[in-house]
């Protein structure tokens, strides 16, 4: 799933718990991801992309059993909600709990876009798991998170520059997503390594602008919204 939209979760969570820190639950939504990065750099986990590379398609997750497994995500939100707690006592209890749901959100979402390549337990049978939606119709799976990016911005009741740029990022990664269209994806053809740190930089600046906006007034007259009186939900 696109950074902006694992990011997004972090919204939803924001609402739920208004007393954590909304940076620190957008770190969270991408803790698995930035795992994925550090192992594929040291070649531990292992990226295939196919020559040419076209679209998501081509991109394949053929071996990352640390990073996005289900076991291994609920051990770091886990290990996340234990050390908030060890640092601030039982008064932390819901920023704890808001920061394990953000780290686990992100393998929860990837299951229902990814191509079958996650797995339960590391090396503990053979049978991956994913909708298969980025490998049959990944512009699908480009509407799907979309919609859940601007459900997430409704559910906090964001500024409208928080919408424009969860919308703008979709548009720009529609050629991402469709072999029909190539803005220059066929650069990344075999470049496992480029394309790790093209995600790193992605994740980076998706998550500044997203905390960024965030933190803009919503407006008070959102049709989709209702009528609401306007207040900042961030810190």
């Amino acid at each position: 799933m696109q950074a902006i939209n694992h990011a997004a979760a972090a919204l939803i969570l924001k609402r739920k718990f208004p007393s954590t820190p909304l940076l620190g639950l957008i770190l969270a939504t991408e803790a698995v991801e930035y795992l994925w990065v550090g192992l594929n750099l040291i070649g531990i986990e292992q990226t295939i992309i196919a020559d040419p590379m076209r679209s998501v398609a081509d991109v394949h997750l053929a071996h990352m059993p640390f990073s996005h497994s289900v076991a291994t995500s609920v051990i770091i939100a886990a290990l996340v909600g234990l050390l908030v707690l060890w640092r601030g006592g039982k008064a932390w209890t819901a920023i704890a709990l808001a920061l394990s749901l953000a780290v686990f959100s992100h393998i929860v979402l990837d299951l229902l876009v990814h191509a079958r390549d996650i797995v339960i337990v590391p090396f503990l049978g053979t049978e991956k798991y994913g909708t298969g939606l980025y490998s049959n119709v990944p512009l699908v799976a480009l509407g799907l998170e979309t919609l859940f990016g601007v459900f997430c911005w409704w559910i906090y009741r964001g500024s409208w520059q928080l919408l424009g740029l969860i919308i703008a990022l979709a548009l720009t990664s529609i050629p991402l997503y469709s072999a029909a269209i190539n803005v220059g994806e066929a650069a990344l053809s075999g470049q496992s390594t480029v394309f790790a740190l093209v995600i790193l930089v992605q994740m980076l600046a998706t998550s500044c602008l997203v905390w960024l906006f965030a933190r803009q007034k919503p407006t008070s007259q959102n049709p989709i919204n209702g009528s609401r009186n306007a207040q900042r939900l961030t810190t």
